[in-house]
């Protein structure tokens, strides 16, 4: 027998051969019994061949196919269309970190994916990739943008939408003022205006109102932030990464510069 082949029994190579024929590249329980016509009999066969490395284990009846022609099975997948594949059936996006980097906002590089879904929040290490879902209300999501990575769709947070998050979450040692200076010119203003006023969290059209003010943004769009923050009185800090709540305060905008 081939090396390729060796140590796969006739069944556990029929599974591969069918997946790899009919192009599926995530595996379910479901697709095995269709293939045997018994559930114990494909639930043997995908624990064998998880255990043999031909298939790497997404979460309980799915898994991703390892090619027969890796070798070694050493294969390296896109940790990205793993999350797409792990999200299968659930609305969700890549973003925090993640996409802070992906979009160049931060030179800082991720050490976990984050998958922002609306159903669970749990974290995962699949191979050697952790990933983090965060469980987001209905409301958040919004700025979704679908790319193509070796031919699976993924939904990432677009420009707008990522820089929207910074606000609300910011990592790295760069400060959110530099941050936002920086995607600003990047990104579609109207665009991220609108995101803003969507976002159920008052503190991020606070920060982002008082940095665009300073930053030099046109006073009609200033007005639209400032009336959705009319009846809020609290104060809240600049940068929520400081423990420090001390500093200057702005009135206008209710923000502590900490």
């Amino acid at each position: 027998m081939n090396n390729l082949y060796a140590g796969i029994s006739k069944d556990e190579l029929y599974l591969i051969s069918r997946a790899e024929y009919e192009k599926q590249k995530l595996i379910t329980t479901d697709f095995a019994k269709k293939l045997f016509g018994n559930l114990t009999k494909a639930s043997y066969i995908l624990t064998c061949l998880t255990k043999k490395g031909r298939l790497l284990q997404l979460q309980r009846g799915k898994y991703l196919l390892i090619p027969i022609k890796a070798p070694n099975q050493q294969w390296s997948f896109n940790e990205l269309v793993l999350a797409a594949l792990w999200m299968e059936g659930i609305p969700y996006y890549i973003g925090f970190y993640t996409m802070y980097n992906y979009w160049g906002f931060t030179e800082q590089v991720p050490q976990t994916v984050f998958v922002l879904n609306t159903k669970r929040s749990c974290k995962k290490k699949i191979g050697q990739i952790l990933f983090r879902a965060v469980k987001i209300d209905e409301l958040k999501y919004y700025g979704v943008q679908k790319i193509k990575i070796e031919n699976e769709t993924v939904c990432i947070s677009d420009k707008e939408r990522t820089l929207v998050d910074f606000l609300n979450n910011p990592v790295g040692s760069q400060s959110v003022e530099n941050t936002l200076r920086l995607g600003i010119k990047q990104i579609d203003i109207e665009k991220f205006i609108k995101y803003l006023l969507k976002f159920p969290i008052a503190a991020v059209r606070k920060r982002a109102g008082y940095l665009l003010e300073k930053i030099g943004a046109e006073p009609k769009m200033l007005k639209r932030l400032q009336k959705s923050i009319v009846d809020d009185n609290t104060y809240v800090v600049l940068d929520p990464r400081k423990k420090n709540r001390k500093g200057s305060v702005s009135k206008e905008w209710r923000i502590i510069v900490n």
